[in-house]
C-alpha cells in the first residue's frame, strides 16, 4: 500500500492517488484506488511480474508514483505515473538478471531514487534515477557492488537528504549495510549483529534525531531489531529481542505513526496465520503483542499518513482465498471495520501486497 496524502510518511500534499497494487494470479500488476471510497482493480498489463511490485511515491511538489518489477526474464522494468498525465504508456526495462525485487528508496527531497537488488549470481547490483529522470549507469547496466546474499530481496531507509541505507542477508545469515552519507566517498560497508533468518525490514524513524531501526527473525523464530543513531560512521548497531513470541517466517512490517516520532508499530504473521501488532511509544515502550485477525498466508502491509493531527493507518493482508484483506484505524489501536473484523477488497492475488522496501 502506498499514498499520497498530506504528512504521510513518504509524500507529502495533495491526495490525487492512493491504493494498493498486486501481482495478481494472471501475474499482472493490479492496482486499485481510494479517494474516499474505493475503485475497481486496474490492470496494469504489458510484462507479466514474478513476484510483488515494489511503489515508491514521490513528494506534493512531483506528484508522480514509481512501479518496479521483475519480469519472467529476470529483467527489472519501470512504469511512473504522474498528476495530470496519468499512467505512463509502457513498462521501460532498466536492467537485467534480478534474483528478486529490488529495494528502493528516494532522497534529497525526492529528487533522486537509489536502487539495489540481488542479481541471478547473488552478488548486488545498484542503479540510480538523477534528477533529470536519466537512469546512471545507463540503459539496463548496473554498480556491481559484489558480494555474496542469500535471499532475493532486502530493504531500504533513508533521512534528510544526506543518509541512504541497503541491508541485505549475506551467505553467513547476517545482515550487511550499504551506507551513503554526504560529505563521505563512496557506500560504505557495515555489519549488524544478530542472525537473520529472513529479509530484513528497515525503518528510519525520527528525522531530527536520526534514529533508525532493522527487524527481523533470529533463529528462534523470535522479533528482534537493529538499532542505531547518528549519521555518518558515528553510532554503532545494537540488538534487542523485543517479544517472546515465535511467529511464521514472513517479513516484518514496521512503519512510524503521524509525523511526531513518538510511537512505532511493527506488524507480523503469527503461527496461527493470524496477524500481531507491536507498539512502541516513548511513554511505555514496547507492548505486548496484540492479534488482530486475519488468515493470511503472506506478510502483511501496512502505511502511515496524515498529519500530526489527523493520522491513519491502513493494513492489508492476503487471506487463504487469495483476495485482498483490509483494516484501517485512525489511532493506531482500535481498527475498523472491527477488531478482528477484516473488509474484503476482493482481487485474486499470487504475492503479499506490493509496497516499499
Amino acid at each position: 500500500m502506498t499514498s499520497l496524502a498530506k504528512g504521510h510518511l513518504y509524500s507529502y500534499q495533495f491526495c490525487e492517488i492512493s491504493g494498493v497494487f498486486i501481482q495478481a494470479l494472471d501475474c499482472n500488476v493490479h492496482h486499485r484506488g481510494y479517494e474516499n471510497t474505493w475503485s475497481a482493480w486496474q490492470n496494469m498489463d504489458g510484462v507479466k511480474t514474478r513476484y510483488d511490485p515494489v511503489v515508491i511515491p514521490r513528494s506534493a511538489k512531483t506528484r508522480k508514483f514509481d512501479v518496479f518489477i521483475v519480469g519472467f526474464d529476470h529483467c527489472l522494468y519501470h512504469r511512473g505515473w504522474l498528476a495530470g498525465q496519468g499512467w505512463a504508456k509502457d513498462w521501460t526495462k532498466i536492467a537485467t538478471n534480478c534474483l528478486g525485487p529490488p529495494a528502493i528508496v528516494s532522497r534529497d527531497n525526492d529528487k533522486f531514487i537509489e536502487l539495489a537488488y540481488v542479481g541471478t549470481d547473488h552478488s548486488l547490483k545498484h542503479k540510480r534515477l538523477e534528477e533529470n529522470q536519466t537512469w546512471y549507469p545507463a540503459g539496463t547496466e548496473t554498480m556491481d557492488w559484489g558480494g555474496k546474499y542469500i535471499y532475493n530481496r532486502g530493504s531500504a531507509c533513508s533521512w534528510s537528504t544526506d543518509h541512504v541505507s541497503f541491508f541485505f542477508i549475506g551467505m553467513d545469515s547476517k545482515c550487511y549495510e550499504k551506507r551513503w552519507v554526504r560529505g563521505i566517498e563512496g557506500w560504505n560497508d557495515f555489519e549488524l549483529p544478530g542472525t537473520w533468518t529472513i529479509p530484513p525490514r528497515a525503518l528510519s524513524q525520527y528525522k531530527d534525531e536520526q534514529k533508525m531501526t532493522v527487524y527481523g527473525l533470529n533463529e528462534e523464530s523470535k522479533l528482534f531489531y537493529c538499532g542505531r543513531t547518528g549519521a555518518g560512521d558515528v553510532g554503532g548497531w545494537n540488538h534487542t529481542v523485543f517479544d517472546d513470541g515465535t511467529y511464521s517466517k514472513e517479513i516484518p512490517e514496521a512503519v512510524s505513526f503521524g509525523d511526531s516520532g513518538q510511537r512505532i508499530d511493527v506488524f507480523v504473521v503469527g503461527l496461527d496465520s493470524s496477524v500481531y501488532q507491536k507498539t512502541w511509544t516513548k511513554a511505555t515502550g514496547w507492548k505486548d503483542a496484540k492479534k488482530i485477525g486475519g488468515n493470511t498466508i503472506y506478510a502483511p502491509r501496512a502505511v502511515s499518513w496524515g498529519d500530526s493531527s489527523v493520522t491513519r493507518y491502513d493494513l492489508f493482508a492476503v487471506g487463504r482465498d487469495f483476495s485482498m484483506w483490509h483494516l484501517f484505524s485512525n489511532d493506531g489501536d482500535k481498527w475498523l471495520p472491527g477488531d478482528a473484523t477484516w473488509e474484503s477488497l476482493g482481487g485474486k492475488t499470487a504475492t503479499m501486497a506490493g509496497g516499499r522496501v
